[in-house]
């Protein structure tokens, strides 16, 4: 009978339970050394013939150790996810854990919300079953509060250690905001002498430095953050650096040396996965003889480090701005609602090679419907590099269906390059535009924002004698209390908007807001908030305002100022407002299509009471989002000359 021994590893074998003194210094542990208790090496039983196992070596060098780096916890933070990283952290049992920052939300200066955050974020700590090392990131030391309650917690804002001949440097990149001061390289520059003899140099900070210092070069500027003179001090000394702050997950090459931004450990994310970089992980790091190795641990899974490298992403960022699926709106002229019309989908490629897309279409109202070809069929089109594949689809109803029914209409399109391996993917969700078309044609060769409308031959938009209100419930008595009739038109200058209101007590605290949404249509669409890319013009009653030039609120900020004039007149008060067109051409460009749009028109018949809101187009929200505004769609003058 054969006996087979006992396999063991004194790597898998060595444990000190370590005693954590409060002092400086070294630690001590147990007092006798694991290799006093158990042989080195792996002891295998004498055998003849094949042997079951590998010729490969044991790896169980005793200066051969692992630690998990954690990235940002916050910046939108999800909550739970970074208590569950620590669970995660326990059960792998590395050495110690480092940090690259953004630790609490932060961003306050009164201390007791801060001290309910670091209580909350040390209470996570006290999870953790091994030392954990803490970095700055801007979220932790964002203004000079930040950075005193930092140094009353923690100390330095930058400090470095050593273990098994690794030098561990944690910097600070918010010193000053994107940088490193001068007080802090110098300290960089006296450790990086002192411990010249390191077998590797781990560097850990918030920001990746080193990409704000190559773009600022690259454009011929100065490098502010004083990265490129901590470079020239590790000169080819070996190393590695690991930062945060961009939420998603990059290996770079640098001089021969590996550098990482890591994406998230509960930081805000969009968690579309790996080939995005965006991915909740912890990095773990093995240190060999060698250098480093560098893995990702979802916390469901392993992640090779060069998953995603900087050739790859740059690729894949390519392989996205190159490829687009558009859906053309279908806009009609019939307040009744849809019954049928033409979906055409359209794949344009300028990838370099073949890409195709499968679409599925979701929401549309199934009462009486009927699409042809049929999208159970799978709808499928395919371009060749510079080509564009078309795609029409001809829907009808059996009846008129309201617009509003048609708010969640989206389609659901899945990408993949064709003829390489590994193909690239990408998922994408187009909201599909079937609205109500109000026509924004040009304007008359002489326009003149004076409050005088003879410019303007009808009002054909008005508010009605049912209009969507919002404010004192009876306070509005009809039209002839407050009512407004509108039209809009534009030339290569302005988008107008010019009118007449119906008001019988014009007073201090009646005034008229335009809202406007003037992003892409599908970009709208798909996100009714209104954030970048709209903006607010209030006009006031004649008692104030006269002729001015008014600001333009919103995002971008293009410090943009309205014309505007109001003038009085027997039952109310007339306006004219000249917005720069350029508050469009922003987001889309000089051929624009179209923009939302609705006046909100706010009536008070005494001085001090609330208004009443009278909502052209819209909702209760019509201040924070574009749901159910009008769709302006430009006209070309060719186009107005045939109808």
């Amino acid at each position: 009978m054969r006996s087979i021994g006992l396999v063991v590893s004194a790597a898998c074998f060595a444990f000190v339970v370590a005693h954590v003194s409060a002092h400086e210094g070294h630690e001590h542990g147990d007092t006798k050394p694991a290799a006093a208790k158990y042989p080195s090496g792996i002891l295998l039983p004498a055998m003849e013939g094949p042997k079951p196992w590998s010729d490969k070596p044991v790896l169980d060098d005793p200066d051969r150790f692992q630690i998990a780096i954690m990235t940002d916890n916050t910046g939108g933070h999800r909550p739970g996810i970074w208590q569950k990283a620590v669970k995660r952290i326990n059960l792998l049992r590395p050495a110690f854990v480092m940090s690259v920052g953004d630790l609490i939300e932060g961003y306050s200066e009164d201390p007791a919300e801060l001290e309910a955050e670091w209580k909350e974020f040390l209470g996570f700590i006290d999870e953790m079953q091994m030392r954990f090392f803490f970095v700055a990131g801007n979220h932790d030391v964002s203004n000079p509060k930040m950075h005193a309650l930092w140094r009353e917690k923690f100390g330095a804002e930058w400090y470095s250690f050593d273990y098994k001949g690794v030098h561990f440097m944690a910097l600070s990149s918010e010193d000053t905001k994107d940088q490193i001061g001068e007080e802090q390289l110098a300290w960089i520059e006296a450790d990086l002498k002192k411990h010249a003899d390191a077998r590797w140099t781990m560097l850990f900070f918030h920001k990746p430095l080193w990409t704000i210092a190559e773009r600022a070069v690259a454009a011929g500027n100065e490098d502010k953050t004083n990265w490129k003179k901590v470079e020239a001090l590790l000169g080819d000394r070996p190393h590695t650096v690991f930062s945060g702050h961009v939420h998603h997950y990059v290996q770079y090459d640098r001089n021969g040396m590996k550098y990482y931004h890591l994406a998230t450990t509960g930081g805000g994310s969009q968690l579309r996965g790996i080939p995005y970089g965006e991915f909740d992980h912890v990095a773990w790091l093995t240190m060999e003889k060698e250098g480093p190795t560098v893995v990702n641990i979802l916390l469901d899974g392993i992640v090779p480090a060069d998953t995603v490298t900087e050739p790859g992403i740059k690729r894949f960022r390519d392989f996205l701005a190159k490829t687009r699926v558009e859906v053309l709106p279908i806009l009609v002229d019939d307040d009744a609602g849809f019954s049928s019309g033409r979906i055409d989908l359209r794949l344009k490629n300028t990838f370099d090679v073949p890409v195709e897309v499968t679409a599925e279409i979701d929401g549309l109202p199934l009462r009486g419907l009927s699409v042809e070809p049929d999208p159970n069929d799978g709808l499928r089109l395919k371009a060749e590099p510079g080509a564009t594949a078309e795609l029409a689809l001809d829907i009808r109803f059996t009846d008129k269906v309201a617009f509003q029914h048609f708010g969640q209409t989206l389609l659901k399109a899945k990408f993949r390059t064709l003829g390489e391996e590994p193909a690239l993917t990408a998922e994408r969700t187009i909201a599909v535009v079937i609205d109500r078309k109000y026509a924004c044609p040009p304007a008359p060769a002489e326009v003149a924002v004076d409050g005088d409308l003879h410019e303007w031959k009808e009002m054909p938009l008005a508010t009605g004698d049912k209009p969507l209100r919002s404010g004192p419930g009876g306070q509005w008595q009809g039209v002839k209390d407050a009512g407004l009739s509108f039209t809009t038109s534009f030339d290569d200058k302005f988008v107008y908007v010019c009118g007449a209101v119906t008001d019988d007590a014009v007073i201090d605290g009646d005034l008229l807001e335009l809202n406007l949404d003037a992003r892409w249509i599908q970009d709208r669409k798909a996100n009714s908030s209104l954030k970048a890319g709209t903006y607010t013009l209030t006009l006031p009653s004649p008692t104030k305002l006269g002729t001015a030039k008014v600001p333009l609120v919103g995002t971008p900020k293009i410090g943009a100022m309205a014309t505007v004039a109001t003038a009085r007149t027997s039952d109310g008060w007339t306006f004219e407002a000249a917005i720069p067109v350029k508050a469009i051409e922003e987001s889309q460009n000089d051929k624009w299509h179209s923009f939302q749009m609705t006046p909100i028109l706010s009536d008070v018949d005494d001085a001090g009471e609330k208004p009443v809101e009278i909502i052209w187009r819209g909702t209760a929200e019509a201040r924070t989002r574009n749901t159910n505004y009008g769709q302006f769609v430009r006209r070309r003058a060719d186009a107005t000359a045939k109808q």
